[in-house]
């Protein structure tokens, strides 16, 4: 539970940030404990990233205009995390991957809190966990070779086109010819989703175990420049101030978030990448659907 100094409306860089966005980043706040205690426990690595990320270098707390926290393991920790989180998390927290929630589809997890609401248009139509959340990325080694990269993230980017409209044609707003194609190939070969996302990750995580140089995040994989890093970065975790607490970045903080957004210590209010997020800290998820059916 945080201080009650810790739900005071300020304005952070021009922004004003209310009381109830203190609560939303409060419900996270107790999640990123858990990471910590998790993590401690097991022995496993984990590092702040994206917007958290630069929150914590330039401003020791959230980007005001921030809806979440960003983590990302290498894929060795991650999958361990994967394995143990669903009976350490406190009650009320859940892991949200494909194989432990159903029609849940994303290259990356999720911990929620089901005692709170936070979902988007996608979320609502699956149908999964729509408590607040946090997001926890794998970092996937890549092969040395820049030839050798380049067919492998072809590989993975067109595995993971060919997956979402597989399984999420349906939820598109703005549907396209070839992926209707892709659909009705889907709907005929009638591949359980669970089977088809491990051959997915199977190809993500090829080099996992092995000493690459680089990593890359291959949730982002069409963006495959900026979201390519240099391994060593991730050698170390080093522990600064993220609002009333000390969070892991990675010793190579500097040459990550320039990889991405190049002067990132200069103030730049973007969106996220949620888009139409509706957060409620103090009702569940279950308790709101009902309340607005009526």
């Amino acid at each position: 539970m945080e201080e009650r100094e810790f739900y005071r409306e300020e304005v952070r860089c021009g922004y004003a940030v209310t009381e109830k966005t203190k609560k939303v980043w409060a419900v996270q706040l107790a999640m990123l404990d858990e990471v910590e205690r998790i993590c401690r426990k097991y022995g496993l690595s984990y590092f702040a990233d994206s917007g958290t990320l630069i929150g914590t270098v330039r401003d020791r707390g959230y980007i005001p205009w921030d809806d979440d926290i960003d983590l990302v393991m290498l894929r060795e920790d991650y999958d361990r995390f994967m394995s143990v989180a669903p009976r350490e998390l406190a009650d009320g927290l859940v892991l949200q991957t494909v194989y432990t929630e159903k029609n849940y589809l994303r290259g990356h997890a999720q911990i929620r809190d089901s005692r709170t609401t936070g979902f988007n248009e996608e979320d609502r139509k699956a149908g999964y966990n729509c408590g607040i959340f946090i997001d926890l990325f794998p970092l996937d080694g890549m092969p040395d070779g820049r030839l050798a990269a380049r067919w492998w993230a072809f590989r993975v980017k067109t595995a993971w086109t060919v997956l979402y409209n597989w399984y999420r044609f349906d939820y598109y707003e703005q549907k396209t010819a070839a992926g209707a194609l892709i659909h009705r190939a889907g709907d005929l070969l009638h591949i359980p989703m669970r089977r088809a996302y491990r051959r997915y990750e199977k190809l993500c995580s090829r080099y996992k175990g092995k000493a690459t140089k680089r990593v890359c995040d291959t949730v982002f994989i069409r963006q495959l420049e900026k979201n390519t890093w240099e391994r060593a970065w991730f050698d170390r975790a080093v522990y600064m101030p993220f609002e009333n607490r000390m969070i892991p970045v990675p010793e190579g903080y500097d040459g990550r978030l320039k990889a991405e957004y190049g002067d990132y210590m200069k103030p730049a209010q973007a969106p996220t990448m949620h888009g139409g997020l509706v957060l409620e800290p103090e009702i569940p998820y279950e308790e709101y659907f009902r309340g607005n059916c009526r």
